[in-house]
């Protein structure tokens, strides 16, 4: 009555493959009784699956169907006398089974086969079908049974070390540690001949060089439901078992095992630290491949890992910037000819960061290099089409991209105004960053990336001469004043055989009395043929080289002792010097000063140094702090050539300046030009309300004196009085103008 019974779910385990058993007996009885002895039997878990054969013609077909079966009981006398040993030879000789465990069975005892085909034919046993009792038949089937596991584990190695043989070479011969780790996955799942879900993690660059960190462990390459996380953060895993199991691996060396599955660690000797995770248990890959193969594998993986992390590191060492993680120069000359296969125009960006220096110096080395790694990073999320972002140098980067027209220049500068219209935080410190910006074109496949790459250097070195420019693009002209200014800065450092430096001084006139109130002290520059030198010109070269530090210090000395040496000059006189940006940024300027002005016995009382507009345009800091020194020391500060960058009359008040001179294509024009007139008015005006002093340059006429002098003009400077003079020259025209009232023109 098992349906009054009540109902319950019925548990049914799904056992393992089968075993499968052959039974080879021309009597239907034996094979029925074997059924019978055997029936709900089972070895390590999998029952018995019996195969029958009624001849040796039977055996061998089934035999060439089934190539699994792992017991043969063989009957020796069937069609024939000999028919039961045949099928053993054929089944040793000519199919070539050297696995299937052979047991002969014969009911006529005087058929026992001789010791010597016994041993010829691996025969595993042979017993009397009378003797084969139901616990013999099963003790003798399981024990051929272990023997055909142990020929298989042992073939599966020898097969499995074939293969592992075979794909050794591949994986170590790998160089990119993203190809390598997808070698690994390929034949490890190869050898274990079923799909598998897997990663392989660890490190993609030495410990040492990163800095060991659970952050930086990446999965390297996957398969099957995590293959969209290659080249991502292991943490991105969703699974926490399988994290928290390939870290302990990593960590501990050793095999770790989750429920989600196992991890095999990748034990090298120069701390390439990895771990190969599969999706299956370390039994199951025991049984498919083996304990010994699956060390090995690992082995050689390892030491697969180990080389090809080494050259990672080696690339990384030049290719990748370590401060910033962007590309080297090196990367970027790759990332360059690698593109040229497939972009007909190619944009090259070289950008610096103004006033970057003046930025060292006021938070240290350690915060500068921080402001960098944020710059990178900044570039890196406003140019994510780029095909390559370097740091070249110091403060200076590279950005390649596709196209080059003017829209797509347009458009580098603007992201890049966008970019950083946001301050650099670091701590608490917050940085407005001004990008400065040079562009360059490839041409065509003839044009090189260190071609290409020195051109967009040319046209920033373009936008560091002029101050208010942001972006230049590179034409052939640079290229001819780059070579210029090189030429003129080779004259310069030939010593005073090469190039004669000297002082000329131009008066400077008081306005209401025309009496001398100062000299501006100005270079000159003689080649060896005694012919002068482009001033203008030699100065920018002096400027671009570096070298105006050293000239400078020069023309401190060399100005300060002659002008205290002038006779005739009363005390109320001042000397006017020139400051370049170049030398005001400089930390020796302030030594350079005093020194000149100490062995001259010169107070800087009778000192008027004079900078251009462009040096306030940053605001920065180093300026000023240099202005209030000299100031504070006695020494005058004037704005030379007024009106002619971006100087505003409104922030005149803040800056620490005595006065200005307005610069000469106003003055020049201002008898004919009405508009031109009323700017001088206007800056006159304002200097005035801030108690400024006002100084005309480029005075040629009566005419412009007598605006100027209208006005209330309160210097004067230009040929209406004097062109610049040597020393000789100089002496002559103050013994001339002696006294005030003295008239010019």
């Amino acid at each position: 009555m098992d349906f009054l019974a009540p109902s319950e779910p019925k548990v049914v385990n799904e056992l393992e493959k089968p075993w499968k058993v052959l039974i080879v007996d021309d009597d239907p009885d034996v094979h029925e009784v074997t059924r019978i002895a055997v029936s709900g039997t089972k070895f390590e878990n999998r029952p018995f699956r019996l195969l029958h054969a009624l001849s040796a013609h039977e055996a061998k077909e089934i035999l060439r169907e089934h190539d699994d079966i792992a017991v043969a009981l063989v009957d020796v006398v069937m069609e024939s006398d000999t028919a039961g040993l045949g099928l053993v030879s054929w089944i040793r000789d000519d199919i070539g089974n050297r696995f299937t465990r052979l047991i002969l069975r014969t009911g006529q005892p005087g058929y026992a086969p001789q010791t010597d085909v016994i041993m010829k034919f691996d025969i595993d046993g042979y017993a009397e079908k009378a003797e084969l009792s139901r616990t013999k038949l099963i003790t003798a089937i399981v024990t051929a049974l272990r023997g055909y596991k142990l020929v298989m584990s042992l073939e599966t190695n020898r097969r499995k070390l074939k293969e592992l043989n075979d794909h050794f070479a591949e994986i170590v011969q790998q160089n990119a540690l993203s190809e390598f780790a997808a070698a690994v996955l390929e034949h490890f799942t190869s050898l274990i001949d079923k799909p598998v879900d897997c990663l392989l993690c660890g490190f993609e660059t030495l410990p040492e060089y990163i800095g060991a960190d659970k952050a930086d462990i990446r999965v390297l390459s996957a398969r099957g439901v995590h293959e969209d996380k290659v080249d991502l953060p292991l943490d991105v895993i969703s699974s926490t078992e399988i994290r928290q199991t390939v870290h302990q691996c990593i960590e501990t060396q050793e095999i770790c095992s989750g429920s989600d599955g196992v991890a095999l660690p990748l034990v090298t000797r120069n701390g390439m630290s990895g771990a190969l995770f599969m999706g299956t248990s370390y039994a199951n890959l025991e049984e498919s491949i083996g304990t010994e193969v699956v060390q090995l594998f690992m082995s050689n993986a390892a030491l697969g890992y180990e080389k090809t992390g080494l050259l990672e590191h080696i690339r990384n060492l030049a290719y990748v910037d370590r401060l910033t993680g962007l590309s080297t120069f090196s990367g970027f000359l790759e990332a360059y000819y690698r593109n040229t296969l497939t972009a007909s125009k190619l944009l090259v960006v070289h950008a610096d960061i103004q006033r970057f220096r003046i930025i060292v110096d006021g938070i240290g080395d350690e915060k500068a290099s921080g402001v960098l790694k944020k710059t990178g990073h900044r570039l890196s999320r406003t140019f994510p089409d780029a095909l390559s972002i370097a740091r070249k140098e110091k403060d200076e980067f590279l950005i390649l991209l596709k196209g080059g027209d003017d829209e797509d220049i347009q458009d580098v500068v603007s992201r890049i105004e966008r970019a950083f219209q946001e301050p650099i935080r670091l701590d608490d410190t917050q940085l407005m960053l001004r990008p400065r910006l040079g562009f360059a074109q490839s041409s065509g496949p003839a044009d090189t990336a260190e071609l290409v790459a020195s051109q967009a250097s040319i046209a920033l070195n373009d936008v560091r001469q002029n101050a208010n420019m942001s972006h230049a693009v590179f034409n052939p002209q640079m290229q001819e004043e780059a070579f210029e200014r090189l030429r003129l800065a080779s004259l310069l450092t030939g010593g005073e055989d090469q190039t004669e430096f000297s002082v000329h001084y131009q008066p400077i006139m008081l306005a209401r009395d025309e009496s001398i109130a100062s000299f501006e002290a100005l270079m000159r520059f003689r080649n060896p043929g005694g012919a002068f030198l482009n001033t203008a010109r030699m100065i920018d070269a002096a400027e671009t080289s570096g070298q105006i530090t050293e000239i400078g210090a020069w023309m401190f000395r060399n100005s300060f002792a002659e002008f205290s040496k002038m006779d005739g000059v009363g005390d109320h006189v001042t000397l006017n010097v020139n400051l370049s940006p170049r030398q005001v940024h400089a930390k020796r300027i302030y030594k350079d000063i005093e020194d000149a002005a100490n062995n001259a016995s010169l107070p800087l009382s009778r000192l008027v140094f004079e900078v251009t507009e462009g040096l306030f345009l940053s605001n920065d800091q180093v300026t000023l702090d240099l202005l209030h020194w000299l100031r504070n020391r006695g020494a005058k500060v004037v704005i030379d050539d007024f009106g002619t960058g971006y100087s505003s009359l409104a922030y005149l008040r803040k800056l620490p300046v005595d006065g200005i001179k307005i610069d000469r294509s106003f003055i020049m024009y201002m008898d004919q030009d009405p508009d031109a007139l009323a700017v001088v008015k206007s800056i006159i005006a304002v200097a005035q309300a801030l108690d400024l002093n006002v100084t005309a340059e480029g005075v040629e006429n009566v005419a412009q004196r007598q605006i100027m002098q209208e006005l209330n003009c309160t210097h004067l400077q230009g040929y209406l009085y004097s062109k610049p003079l040597d020393t000789a020259d100089l002496n002559n025209f103050i013994s001339k103008a002696i006294g005030p009232g003295v008239a010019y023109g």
